[in-house]
């Protein structure tokens, strides 16, 4: 009952044309300024956005620099004499004698102010040993050579160091020496 005199009380409310036609443009106005604030709040994201990505690429290439190139080179059975050629991962390189030094070398090229780390390995009756940036492989005699095995391998693990003597790369060369000659390859992975 009290419901249906709400009803006909309501209904009998009338506005005039002029508190209508107030009433359209305040929510016309009110549209309005939403839309503008919505433009407002995307623009300034944008803005934020390009500025932080644009920081971001100031700041990245300081922060991550590109870990220098090296490489390891040995003197080595080229195409017709020996020369210096570079180990790629997975190649095996047939070594010769440095004639001035008579004995097998290998070398490291590092970046100013790098270092590796290397422990001195004997392989047989042969000794492998770094000096400065070089490792060399001197022979032991052939005589004593008779009675080992034909094929003679061994792993040297070289850790690459920058100039603050923290690790940045690490490799591992397999060193084989099979019957009288001497092979050196980069492996890619330690087998399991």
């Amino acid at each position: 009952m009290e419901y249906e005199r709400l009803k006909t009380a309501v209904e009998q409310i009338s506005l005039s044309e002029e508190a209508k036609k107030r009433i359209l443009e305040l929510e016309e106005k009110q549209k309005k300024r939403h839309g503008q604030q919505k433009t407002v709040r995307q623009s300034l994201t944008a803005v934020c956005m390009a500025a932080l990505i644009f920081s971001a690429f100031l700041v990245l290439p300081e922060k991550i620099e590109e870990t220098p190139k090296w490489g390891i080179t040995a003197y080595a059975k080229g195409t017709k004499t020996a020369q210096w050629i570079s180990l790629k991962p997975g190649e095996r390189v047939l070594l010769e004698l440095d004639p001035v030094r008579n004995r097998y070398m290998i070398e490291l090229d590092l970046p100013e102010n790098y270092y590796y780390e290397k422990e001195i390995i004997i392989l047989g009756i042969d000794c492998i040993s770094p000096q400065g940036k070089t490792i060399f492989w001197l022979v032991g005699d052939e005589e004593e050579a008779e009675a080992l095995p034909d094929v003679i391998s061994s792993s040297m693990y070289i850790k690459i160091l920058d100039e603050n003597r923290e690790e940045v790369d690490r490799v591992i060369l397999e060193v084989t020496r099979e019957y009288d000659n001497c092979y050196v390859q980069i492996k890619e992975k330690e087998d399991p």
